[in-house]
């Protein structure tokens, strides 16, 4: 394996671990608000949810409890413009190649999608996209931010 290829795997794990503890977040915030007693019960409400399912029911509970909302209401749209490119990062398939700015990042996107076009519908199998290192390390810096917000609307809850 290529340092450019550790690198890389390095920047998608960094990715992963870092929208994971973010999600552990948005939960714990929604823990808070709900007000249950009972870590399991709380626990229970959320495990089958997504990472869009809680950040809506963040907005409904901080509006409810009219706590941090306007807060709450920037985290929920930061954290909602990078879910998307998450999700690609970690569900893409992968490939690199050389080009005369360096090395770029390939994802391909398997998903079936039709264009009306006049005389019917033209199929498209695969989309590419192209990314390149400090794409990822943005990526992740918007993580961090989001991690941050959501500590110190943590924190503010709890000292309140």
């Amino acid at each position: 394996m290529t340092s450019n290829e550790k690198n890389f795997y390095s920047q998608i794990g960094q990715i992963s671990i870092g929208f994971s503890n973010l999600e552990s977040q948005i939960k714990e915030l929604i823990y808070i608000l709900i007000k249950s007693e009972n870590e399991f019960v709380s626990s229970i409400l959320l495990e089958d949810n997504s990472i869009s399912q809680n950040l809506k029911l963040l907005l409904k509970l901080s509006k409810f409890h009219e706590i941090e909302e306007e807060k709450i209401r920037g985290l929920h749209n930061s954290i909602d413009k990078i879910r998307i490119n998450r999700n690609l990062f970690i569900h893409g398939l992968w490939s690199f190649k050389e080009d005369e700015d360096g090395l770029v990042f390939i994802c391909e996107i398997r998903k079936v999608t039709f264009k009306k076009v006049s005389s019917g519908f033209v199929k498209y199998l695969n989309n590419f996209l192209t990314f390149k290192s400090e794409d990822f390390e943005e990526e992740l810096l918007q993580i961090k931010n989001c991690s941050k917000i959501a500590k110190e609307i943590i924190e503010d809850i709890e000292e309140n």
